[in-house]
């Protein structure tokens, strides 16, 4: 685990050590301390403890074990843009188009025939 991203993360989440010890559950006398240690690097914390973090804070498991920074940057940033078609490298943007298309069409079929049926009705 990389100390200084779970600093950032909670950081940029706007709690306090204790606060983000408290909703992941960290027991003990002293939590302030404890995530102390981990954001220092003095202790690394269980796997399922960077796991509960990544769920509260909304950030990738990933994230927090990248040693590159750019690339610990690119998971968050798609992590953060997973559900943003645009951005999303699996978006189907012509199967999209098609579908699109497709409800033009019957957009289309559908006001010619309420156009037809206005047109009968007034004669």
């Amino acid at each position: 685990m990389v100390p200084k991203r779970l600093k950032a993360a909670r950081e940029a989440a706007g709690l306090s050590q204790s606060k983000l010890a408290e909703l992941i559950g960290i027991e003990g006398v002293s939590l302030n301390s404890r995530l102390s240690n981990y954001e220092s690097g003095r202790f690394t914390p269980s796997f399922d403890v960077i796991v509960r973090v990544a769920k509260v804070l909304d950030y990738p498991e990933g994230y927090f074990y990248t040693l590159d920074d750019a690339a610990a940057e690119a998971i968050l940033l798609f992590h953060q843009n997973r559900n943003n078609k645009s951005l999303n490298p699996y978006y189907d943007a012509q199967a999209e188009a098609k579908k699109y298309r497709a409800s033009l069409e019957e957009a289309r079929k559908t006001i010619e025939r309420l156009l037809d049926v206005i047109s009968k009705s007034l004669d």
